[in-house]
This record gives C-alpha cells, sequence and structure tokens, in this order.
C-alpha cells in the first residue's frame, strides 16, 4: 500500500502499513510516523504530564499571533463562566434562558472582557478603591467611580454604634475643650484688706479677707486632633 502523504498526525492511516506491503515499506512507515508527531507538537520539548482530562480542555481564545479570537465550537456561556462575567454587557445578548455573544462581537472585544470580569469580580458596585497615583480607577478597571471622603478616614462598621453606622460621618480635625471637657481643678488666692499703717494690720487690730479671681490666661484655641496619617486618592464604584 502506498506511504500516506501529508503533515500532521490526522494524515496517518490507522490501515497502514497493510499485511501484504513489503518489509522494504516499514522504514518509510516509521518514518512519517515520527515526521507527524513532530510536526504536530513543535513546542513540546520536555515531558507532557498534563491528563487526558486537561488535554481534553478547550481554549476558549485563540490567536493568530496578532489578534485574538473565539476558538471553535465554544459558546457565549462558556465564555462567561470562564471570565466570571455574571452581569450583562452589550456584548451579551439573551433569549431569556442561554446567553450568546452579540452579532459583530470580535476577539478583542472578547478580551475586553478579562477586564470587565476582574472589576466585577475585585471591585463591585460600592467596593472603594484606594491609591497614591491620582488616576482614576475608571481608567485602570472601567467602571464608575465617586471620588470619597475627601480629607477623611476610613472606620470600621459597628452596629452597636450608629455613629459607626454604613456610611456615616463625623469627626473633625481640631478641636476646642469646653469648660465641661476640662478636668475639674481650682485657682485660690487669698487677700487680707487692712485697715491703719504696718503689715500687722489695723491699729486697733481689726482686718478683712475676700476672695478674688486670678488673672486670666490661655487663647482658647482650638487644637490638632489628627492621628498619624498617610493621604491617599480614594474612589467609591457607583456603577
Amino acid at each position: 500500500m502506498a506511504l500516506e502523504s501529508g503533515t500532521y498526525i490526522n494524515s496517518l492511516n490507522i490501515s497502514n502499513p497493510a499485511a501484504t506491503d513489503a518489509l522494504s515499506q516499514a522504514d518509510e512507515h516509521l518514518r512519517f510516523l515520527k515526521a507527524s508527531i513532530k510536526a504536530s507538537f513543535p513546542g513540546v520539548t520536555g515531558a507532557v504530564t498534563a491528563t487526558h482530562t486537561e488535554l481534553n480542555t478547550k481554549s476558549a481564545i485563540t490567536s493568530n499571533g496578532s489578534t485574538p479570537a473565539l476558538a471553535s465550537g465554544i459558546s457565549a456561556a462558556e465564555v462567561l463562566t470562564l471570565l466570571g462575567v455574571t452581569d450583562a454587557t452589550p456584548a451579551i445578548v439573551s433569549d431569556g434562558s442561554s446567553p450568546t455573544l452579540s452579532s459583530g462581537i470580535t476577539g478583542p472585544e472578547i478580551v475586553q472582557l478579562i477586564g470587565a470580569a476582574t472589576l466585577a469580580t475585585v471591585y463591585p458596585v460600592g467596593s472603594i478603591y484606594t491609591s497614591v497615583v491620582s488616576t482614576s480607577p475608571a481608567t485602570h478597571f472601567g467602571g464608575t467611580w465617586a471620588v470619597l471622603a475627601a480629607g477623611k478616614v476610613l472606620v470600621g462598621f459597628d452596629a452597636s454604634d450608629t455613629d459607626f453606622a454604613g456610611g456615616a460621618t463625623g469627626g473633625s480635625k481640631t478641636h476646642t475643650l469646653t469648660i465641661a471637657e476640662m478636668p475639674a481643678h481650682t485657682h485660690n488666692i487669698t487677700i487680707e484688706n487692712t485697715r491703719g499703717e504696718g503689715s500687722d494690720g489695723a491699729e486697733d487690730g481689726a482686718s478683712s479677707f475676700a476672695s478674688t479671681d486670678t488673672s486670666s490666661t490661655g487663647g482658647g484655641a482650638a487644637h490638632s486632633i489628627l492621628q498619624p496619617y498617610l493621604a491617599v486618592y480614594m474612589w467609591k464604584r457607583t456603577a
């Protein structure tokens, strides 16, 4: 029987060699078998340890070296599962049961869904993003973000304290003590009122005593109550 022609494994004919083939053809069959295996797996330079299940797993995205595209036979539902995208996007439509890709969606657009999956998984709506760089997270991840808590720090939610309910704000940068906030203390002074000459008082020895206030001191200025801090940019994802 004539030797197969072709390059890859799918060119092999399992009927070859035939029982009637000459022994001299055996070398040609072996050479073709080896050549087709090497051509089919040019990048395998070591032991392949993946199981048949892992090898049978579909690759959702393929590439011709420049433009990514969906692999043949990959459904939109499989792509969504792979990317973790569960919310609706303009690229995805549904007949009420199974999601499918909108007409005209290209490979690069599918790859962009990876960013959407990251955003939905890591930064769902309501998440807070912080950075020492002023670039909005919308530039990095997409989505809609609002600047959050300018000049404020974050504090943990406390269900037992309404001051720390979710979304509550409060506190101040400085504070001026009130009289009620000052520690209890006294400033006593005694003054002797005398009549007549001499340090011992009046000639008849009579004297009187009275209390008075000390002179005022202090300015009453507000003082800083800031803890040590690191200023960062903060945003909250709103959509």
